[in-house]
């Protein structure tokens, strides 16, 4: 092996690293993005059971699970 091969090896770790975290942190600011949004919504409504809350974190969840399938697959 030479220094280019061990050069092109850490560089192709160093992106798939930068990859994943990037899109770890997308997904965490998909499913806080909506959580919010939902605790913001029932605050406005004076609801006693924090319905839009556990309505919208669930659909941030399943956003971020579509957002992690479109941006893993096969091209």
């Amino acid at each position: 092996m030479s220094a280019e091969d061990d050069l092109k090896k850490a560089r192709k770790g160093y992106d798939n690293y930068m990859r994943y975290t990037g899109l770890g942190f997308t997904m965490l600011g998909i499913v806080l993005a909506f959580t919010f949004g939902g605790w913001w919504l029932d605050r406005q409504l004076h609801w006693p059971f924090p319905v839009f809350t556990l309505v919208l974190s669930l659909a941030g969840i399943a956003g971020a699970m579509m957002y992690l399938f479109k941006e893993t697959r096969s091209r």
